[in-house]
């Protein structure tokens, strides 16, 4: 076997009076060169640590997306052109064309601008723009850099350096010289392998001259080719212990991958619940509208029935009813409004902002239908899939690593150390390296240094403290499975009650509308009109507006209710509506 190489030193070094040499190295299998060259190449394959993390889930495609595109640019992005105060609140169309723009149709009656948005519209803006999301997009990606990090600690190390040193000094003796001249230029690589051991490779060329009577060379030339090693073989020894920052750098970028998750799921939901309020505002102003418009019918058959039998009684008493009716229609408007607003913060869209004036008309229908799987498998699927509970479980290996550190930090230290040099010494720097290559001066060294704090406290307090932190992480496992656990039970109740709920509240709506039906119909049969009967007409119109709009709350809730159970278990990216949204991501790679 053969190793072969070349070394020319730089012109720098030639002009200090360095002469220009170059070296070629063949090494027989008896060579002693070989031996720090094998050993060397052995620990430098044994130390490579890879700071990849493979992760082709849809959530850390999207997190990444995010991240490569930054923050979103604003008209006025850092919120300090004075000639634009308000462009701080106005997103710049992206440029990437992603997401279409929608279609925003005039009113030629009124001149409102209006917007129909079906919910995955609303979804695939929000989660394209949302700066709640984009705050967290970034933390995974800071995370990884702390893998690189932990993983660098194993980088090999590229090192040299140059000595001149030149003595004169009164000579006292034949035995001593007076003056010296020694130049050393060395060079290596070294590096902290996965076992903890600690190697070096070096090669050294020394050119030294002096006036000993006594030198059999008195302008010499030696070269030397080392090798050295440390392996710790108790304390920072072993891969569970070097590679434990590597390791859990991993796990806390995992942690923050779920935060992102988290945080994408739960504005997810909010824009979800956003959507669906904005639907029952407007439900409900239509409903107030009817309600309203059946007043004012009410008020017209009393007001033509002055001559017969309607007194200025019956009339105040309409009229007071049309006016609490208009007021109720003055709020139902403002709660559009509100519902509104709320979504058009979460989307952050360039097209629909707050600084444009246009109502939003959701195009979607709320679910009425309930498939619920026994509760025991929802429990499961929580404690798989939802990602507070996914972050602790982390902890707890986070907390088991830590624990080994510091048993492992509690221990002596016990190192072995290692060193195998070849050299050589000639005239010439050529004969030098003759002799360097044909092995002829070889030395090995083996040795074993131990230390053992006596008390040992510092260490021993800490390897206490990982304790008390792993039983901690642990009891937040059980503390955030319990409150999951609680919210599923909680929230299956929920959706359950409001189905249950929208079959009551259809019923009640066709019995308030039979009974208002029997009301009017007896109006025009009857002789005489009392202030009880009209009392009794317009309570009855009310009695049915509020079953509607009881109806349109249990139908939202019901919806809500879903959503925020696919929260609690940690499906929300898996709802079709979300899942279909996501901007330009490999969805049939979602993670099951």
């Amino acid at each position: 076997m053969s190793i072969q190489g070349r070394f020319q030193s730089t012109d720098h070094i030639q002009r200090r009076g360095y002469p220009k040499w170059s070296i070629t190295l063949t090494a027989h299998k008896n060579a002693g060169i070989v031996v720090p060259l094998v050993l060397s190449a052995v620990f430098l394959l044994a130390g490579c640590v890879s700071d990849k993390m493979d992760d082709k889930s849809v959530i850390a495609s999207y997190q990444q997306l995010l991240a490569e595109q930054s923050y979103q640019q604003r008209v006025n992005t850092e919120g300090k052109d004075p000639n634009k105060p308000l462009g701080l609140l106005q997103p710049v169309p992206s440029t990437t064309g992603n997401i279409p723009d929608v279609e925003i149709i005039t009113d030629p009656n009124t001149g409102q601008q209006n917007v129909t948005l079906t919910v995955e519209q609303v979804l695939a803006r929000t989660l394209a723009n949302s700066p709640e999301i984009r705050v967290v997009s970034f933390d995974p990606s800071i995370a990884k850099q702390d893998i690189t990090k932990a993983a660098a600690e194993f980088d090999v190390t590229a090192f040299g350096d140059f000595n001149l040193e030149n003595e004169d000094n009164p000579p006292n003796s034949i035995y001593q010289s007076g003056q010296s001249d020694e130049r050393t230029l060395e060079t290596g690589v070294k590096q902290k392998s996965i076992t903890g051991s600690e190697w070096s490779l070096s090669y050294a060329m020394t050119r030294s001259w002096d006036d000993l009577s006594g030198r059999t060379l008195s302008t010499r030339y030696e070269p030397i080719l080392g090798f050295q090693l440390r392996q710790p073989l108790l304390r920072d020894a072993w891969q569970e212990v070097t590679l434990a920052g590597v390791d859990a750098a991993k796990l806390n970028y995992k942690i923050s991958l779920l935060g992102f998750r988290q945080k994408a799921e739960e504005t997810a939901v909010g824009v979800i619940s956003a959507y669906w309020r904005l639907l029952q505002a407007r439900r409900d102003l239509e409903i107030h509208q009817k309600l309203l418009d059946s007043t004012l019918e009410t008020l017209d058959k009393v007001v033509s029935r002055r001559e017969i039998d309607a007194t200025e009684l019956h009339i105040k008493q309409t009229e007071a009813s049309v006016k609490t009716r208009e007021a109720a229609l003055i709020q139902a408007r403002k709660q559009i409004y509100d519902a509104q607003d709320v979504l058009i913060r979460l989307m952050a869209d360039a097209q629909l902002n707050v600084l444009e004036d246009f109502n939003i008309i959701p195009a979607s229908e709320p679910s009425r239908e309930l498939e619920m799987p026994e509760e025991s498998k929802l429990l499961e699927l929580a404690l798989d899939k939802n990602p507070v509970v996914q972050q602790a479980r982390l902890g707890t290996e986070i907390a088991d690593i830590n624990i080994r550190v510091a048993k492992n930090q509690d221990m002596p230290r016990l190192d072995l150390t290692a060193s195998a040099r070849t050299q050589g010494m000639a005239k010439g720097p050529e004969n030098a390296q003759d002799r360097l290559y044909n092995g002829d001066y070889v030395s090995y060294g083996l040795g074993l240094s131990l230390e053992y704090p006596l008390g040992n406290r510092q260490r021993e307090a800490e390897l206490i403290q990982r304790r008390f932190e792993r039983r901690q992480a642990f009891t937040i496992l059980h503390n955030v499975a319990d409150q999951a656990a609680q919210l599923i039970r909680e929230r299956v109740r929920r959706a359950q009650t409001n189905y249950s709920e929208i079959q009551v509240q259809k019923e009640a709506i066709e019995a308030a509308r039979d009974y208002l039906e029997a009301m009017e119909e007896a109006e025009n049969i009857r002789e005489q009109m009392t202030p009880e009967f009209l009392l009794v007409k317009l309570q009855a119109q009310e009695v049915l507006a509020n079953a509607q709009m009881s109806e349109v709350r249990a139908i939202v809730e019901f919806n809500i209710a879903l959503a925020e159970l696919a929260q609690t278990l940690g499906t929300v990216l898996e709802l079709h509506q979300v899942e279909t949204s996501l901007p330009n991501i490999p969805y049939n790679n979602i993670s099951k």
